[in-house]
């Protein structure tokens, strides 16, 4: 088994999750138990969050079904944090924001987000840097410390030849 891809086996791994993740339903997103058990299970993946069909916000995570719950607490995710900050104008004291902040992202989050999402259970890093890098101009996640340099022009030949 070979562990050491060459540049155009590594992209076109990426390119196929990326086009797995933006071909999965969008899900309406809802901030209950009922609606985390339907749809997530205990399993490593990447995720997606739309408001209506613009993408805002990629994220990985070890547990899918858990970070469902933790993305909906400002006390717990940096998107909740990001957006009480950039859409509401919300200060933060201590760990959430003012009552009025939190009720209006509660109503934010039932209202206008939707979210995709893959299984993912190795290279969950290396598909979120890369899809982070490419959507960085859309999305509202901060630009990660962990920098790698894609050669968009062989992503471009690869995505020519993927057809899913």
């Amino acid at each position: 088994m070979t562990f050491n891809l060459d540049e155009k086996e590594l992209y076109q791994n990426l390119v196929l999750a990326e086009k797995f993740l933006f071909k999965s339903p969008k899900i309406k997103f809802e901030r209950t138990l009922i609606w985390r058990k339907q749809y997530f299970k205990n399993v490593p993946g990447i995720y997606a969050v739309f408001e209506k069909n613009k993408i805002i916000y990629i994220g990985e995570t070890g547990n899918l079904y858990e970070r469902m719950s933790d993305i909906t607490k400002t006390v717990n995710h940096t998107f909740r944090k990001q957006i009480g900050k950039s859409k509401f104008g919300g200060i933060k004291s201590s760990k959430k924001y003012d009552p009025e902040i939190e009720e209006m992202l509660d109503k934010y989050f039932d209202e206008e987000l939707y979210i995709t999402f893959i299984e993912v259970n190795f290279g969950r890093l290396e598909i979120e840097t890369y899809l982070i890098d490419k959507y960085q101009t859309q999305i509202i996640n901060s630009e990660k410390k962990r920098k790698h340099k894609f050669n968009y022009d062989l992503i471009a030949e690869v995505e020519k030849y993927i057809d899913t």
